[in-house]
């Protein structure tokens, strides 16, 4: 199935790329701005932002199981915290959907959001988003899934975590609601993945389980080979973290690549589309002219009186390739020269008796 998000046609040979902003904004309307004009620099066809409310997202408690602790490198923190307080430290404010969304189309990006709860989804319809983004922390989250798919638009769903079958359920859930523009990103939450935890291999399982969705892979490892791999790999989507070079720590900088990086990253991603081409084998436009350089063919190496047989002392397999096939060599052997031939001469049919 192909679904269109924005004249953007997921599922063709153009990979669409997510630029996730996440909350590497730190709270500030110009970092924000500036993520963008970043995302639209690089190269990527939609910059996404996170749009959640602490106390909707998560309970006020301090169980030492949930505690974020300081010295976990994939979140930034200055101190343990409970888990609330690290989301109301890295709230999106809402009052700044519609300026960043009106940015971003200023700046010829798709401005796309994740929403945690269902006045985010409301609030995101205000705006116009043309799809909607759901967290795998968020794939079972009924309510919110039932109040996106209501929507009619295109659904990107990440699945770190999910079995097959809990991804089934998901589909569901949003087919119920008559909605099937569904897209399946396989995603590792471990933040930052280590790379023998991706298991690119899933792409393909998921394609499997869900032949009629366009799959995708939403990435945290580090660098941007991976990404690239999984194009390769079939993946019509690519997400990936992203943070400005300013130095200022952000809850997701460990996993999120430099201007630079993503911008290498979109690149080396186009180049793989183009290289990727179709399933045809055989010589290319370019190939059909280095074709006659490159192959060897028949070429008479001494002078041949007519009526004279050929013999491997008078013909060889030379380039270029002007002359008969090295595949006819054993055929033409002990033939008689149908006229005087010249030596450093291509054979051909016609100077045989045949």
């Amino acid at each position: 199935m192909n679904i269109n998000i924005n004249q953007h046609i997921i599922g063709s040979n153009h990979t669409f790329i997510i630029a996730e902003a996440s909350s590497n904004h730190g709270r500030d309307l110009n970092r924000a701005k500036a993520m963008i004009d970043i995302a639209s620099n690089a190269g990527a066809d939609a910059v996404k932002f996170q749009v959640f409310t602490a106390n909707t997202i998560a309970a006020d408690t301090d169980d030492e199981r949930v505690m974020v602790k300081a010295s976990e490198k994939s979140v930034f923190v200055n101190k343990d915290t409970k888990l609330i307080d690290l989301y109301r430290a890295n709230e999106l404010p809402r009052d700044w959907l519609p300026e960043l969304a009106s940015y971003a189309k200023e700046k010829n990006i798709i401005f796309l959001a994740t929403p945690f709860d269902e006045d985010a989804v409301d609030q995101l319809e205000a705006i116009k988003v043309p799809a909607y983004k759901v967290a795998s922390y968020e794939l079972l989250a009924v309510p919110l899934l039932c109040k996106i798919a209501l929507t009619k638009k295109p659904i990107i769903i990440s699945t770190g975590m999910a079995t097959i079958g809990e991804i089934e359920d998901a589909v569901n859930i949003i087919q119920t609601a008559e909605n099937n523009q569904i897209i399946l990103l396989h995603c590792s939450s471990i933040y930052p993945t280590p790379p023998q935890n991706i298991n690119l291999r899933a792409l393909k399982t998921i394609q499997q389980a869900f032949p009629d969705f366009p799959i995708g892979y939403s990435d945290h490892s580090l660098g941007i080979g991976i990404p690239i791999a999984a194009v390769a790999l079939g993946a019509n989507v690519i997400e990936k973290h992203f943070i400005l070079d300013d130095g200022v720590n952000t809850v997701d900088d460990k996993f999120s690549l430099t201007p630079n990086k993503l911008k290498e990253m979109i690149s080396n991603i186009r180049d793989v589309e183009k290289g990727l081409g179709s399933s045809y084998k055989g010589p290319s436009e370019l190939e059909k002219k280095e074709k006659i350089l490159a192959r060897r063919s028949l070429w008479i190496t001494k002078d041949i009186a007519k009526g004279e047989k050929l013999t491997p002392e008078n013909i060889k397999c030379l380039r270029p390739g002007l002359g008969l096939s090295p595949l006819q060599y054993d055929l033409v052997l002990n033939h008689q020269a149908s006229h005087d031939l010249k030596a450093n001469q291509p054979l051909e049919w016609k100077d045989l008796m045949l």
